[in-house]
């Protein structure tokens, strides 16, 4: 098999055992590697009942075909499990380096269940891997278990947790590249559940590719292309996604108030203007990229602040909307540190600020007490922002249950708590408004990891135009906003592509840059040899998004029963604002779309989509 390593790595933590399982080339042909790969191997060993936390929910860790064979932005990697926030089927991406390293190093994945009886680490070089004794490093900073793996093997790549994940803190992410998250669906406390500190990583193999001049023409291509549309890539390169700040906070995107306010009033035009990317970028020392990255969009800042001195990774749009408009702070002091304290210890920064400005709004509200905080905190307090993620990164206090997320937090403190707590099936919802983009509504509610803007779907396409990856022969019609009827076609082979993004180890990005044109389909010829058509390869897109549909099924999730927040879906509807007077029927959408994919009223793959799709 040319391109990959055709085999991956599982570890047994409970009876200390590690083993080598092939992988035939059909299922790498059916479900490709990343979420694909993934959605395969935990369909196939899980029952659906397990405790996310327990020994037999399974973490994987898999690469993609596009990992370390120079393909542009296609550098990053998938993890997948039982999520605890959710109790559905999880994932993560991930850029950083680790990916194409795992890769090199002998694996397509690593797939890891028990629970050790003492903190480990995972340690694979040139294809010879072991268990290693972690207590020195337990208990440490993701920053510095990264140091300490890093030290030992100094050309590898090391995937850590830090420890609010040791902790079982569910809104926790797994990290490398000091700062790069696999950060949703709680991922980091399956890790800490298993007493896994960290997976150390060093590989020097050059997989075989099938035509190494298909490869060189088609790489060239796409250089050519990224060199044509330059302009568009320029913002990304100074910005990053904080190229979007300013506008969001006033267009209605960016969530305002714990989804409570309206940008353009509670928030206003000199705050925004104060957290733009302009602002935020004159910090920066330099831009950098993931492996295999031309876009370039992250950023390495220094900036003193008064919370204490920052040299780290520069805010992205997530961070700013999550500690600023959604808490109503616009002090850039406070939200870079806020930024870098979830990246030193490995929190998910959507969560993290959704589960402060929860505690904001339950403060204000009486439903909880100064006495249970121990201090005063409130919507525009910079301060008691960076105080209570502090109490959250060391589970203390009330940081211990708000480490939990915002619905499992409503439970535990009671009363209406409820109310505040803005989240799809246990997930904190992202950054971005479906009372602006309807379809996000869709996708939040519908698709197998609730609340996720990065799942696929038609909610940015609204307005315009649907993007996909690749060339694909589909109907471009303008895509009315708040037109509930006719869009599950549409959302459907949104979502199909972004399986394949996530199955490939490409990065999202890719379709700004290069928008229903990437060579998917060249480059699978010639790094596998495969011949594949864009009519295949939303087949392939299909199957990987229907087994992770049948994985919820499982575990008795239906995707027609999962509400979202009336706040979120304009219900009553805003009185001001660009979104004033929208209620979203996500309700109509959803139903469609799940009848489009061939989902029955219980939430299950109807039989013949099973059959058809060869999903066992």
């Amino acid at each position: 098999m040319y391109g990959v390593n055709g085999k991956i790595l599982w570890v047994d933590l409970t009876k200390k055992e590690m083993w080598e399982e092939e992988i035939p080339e059909e299922i790498y042909r059916k479900y490709l590697t990343g979420n694909g790969l993934g959605s395969y191997i935990l369909n196939r060993e899980m029952k659906g009942d397990e405790d996310p936390l327990g020994p037999d929910n399974i973490l994987g860790i898999i690469t993609g075909i596009f990992n370390s064979n120079g393909v542009p932005l296609g550098g990053r990697f998938e993890v997948v499990g039982k999520s605890p926030l959710t109790g559905t089927w999880g994932d993560a991406n991930c850029g950083g380096k680790f990916g194409p390293e795992l890769k090199n190093s002998g694996f397509d994945g690593i797939f890891i269940k028990g629970i050790s009886d003492k903190p480990v680490y995972i340690k694979i070089k040139d294809g010879n891997y072991s268990l290693e004794d972690a207590s020195e490093i337990w208990g440490k900073s993701a920053y510095e278990a990264e140091d300490y793996l890093r030290r030992l093997e100094p050309k590898g790549q090391a995937l850590v947790i830090g420890r609010p994940a040791e902790n079982l803190s569910l809104i926790t992410g797994i990290m490398n590249d000091y700062g790069r998250a696999a950060g949703r669906s709680g991922l980091g406390a399956v890790m800490g559940s298993k007493k896994v500190k960290g997976i150390l990583v060093r590989g020097t193999k050059k997989l075989e590719v099938y035509d190494m001049d298909l490869l060189r023409q088609t790489l060239k291509e796409i250089q050519a292309m990224f060199h044509r549309n330059i302009e568009s890539v320029r913002p990304w390169q100074l910005y990053g996604t904080t190229m979007i700040t300013e506008s969001s906070h006033l267009n209605g995107d960016t969530p305002i108030k714990n989804w409570a306010g309206v940008g353009l009033i509670d928030f206003g035009e000199e705050n925004a203007r104060k957290i733009s990317g302009e602002n935020i970028a004159k910090d920066k020392i330099r831009s950098y990229g993931c492996a295999q990255c031309v876009l370039a969009c992250g950023g390495t800042i220094s900036r003193h602040t008064k919370y204490g001195e920052i040299k780290g990774h520069r805010l992205e749009y997530e961070g700013t909307g999550s500690f600023g408009g959604l808490n109503l702070i616009s002090d850039l002091d406070a939200m870079a540190m806020a930024f870098e304290m979830c990246n030193r210890e490995g929190l998910d920064i959507i969560s993290a600020g959704a589960v402060i400005a929860f505690a904001n709004e339950c403060y204000e509200k009486g439903y909880i007490t100064k006495e249970q905080i121990g201090f005063e905190i409130g919507f525009g307090k910079p301060d008691s922002m960076i105080r209570l993620l502090q109490m959250i990164i060391d589970g203390e206090g009330i940081g211990k249950i708000l480490g939990q997320g915002v619905k499992k937090a409503s439970e535990i403190l009671g009363g209406k708590c409820y109310e505040a707590a803005m989240h799809a099936h246990g997930q904190e919802l992202p950054m971005h408004d479906p009372r602006l983009m309807p379809s996000l509504a869709t996708t939040y509610a519908a698709d197998p990891t609730p609340g996720r803007h990065t799942a696929g779907g038609i909610g940015f396409d609204e307005g315009g135009y649907i993007t996909l990856p690749f060339e694909y022969p589909v109907e471009r019609n303008k895509i009315e906003r708040y037109k509930y009827e006719g869009k599950g076609k549409l959302q459907a082979l949104s979502t199909y592509g972004m399986q394949i993004i996530n199955s490939t180890g490409m990065c999202m990005f890719s379709t700004s840059v290069w928008p229903n044109s990437y060579p998917y389909a060249k480059l699978l010829k010639a790094i596998m040899g495969w011949e594949v058509t864009p009519e295949e390869l939303m087949e392939i897109g299909r199957r990987i998004q229907i087994s992770r549909h049948y994985f919820n099924y499982k575990c008795g999730i239906n995707p027609m029963k999962v509400d979202l927040p009336d706040r979120v879906i304009g219900k009553p509807p805003l009185k001001a604002g660009p979104t004033a007077g929208i209620t979203v029927d996500y309700k109509t959408m959803v139903k469609e779309y799940l009848d489009e994919i061939g989902l029955d009223e219980n939430g299950s793959p109807k039989p013949e989509v099973l059959r058809e799709l060869g999903i066992a």
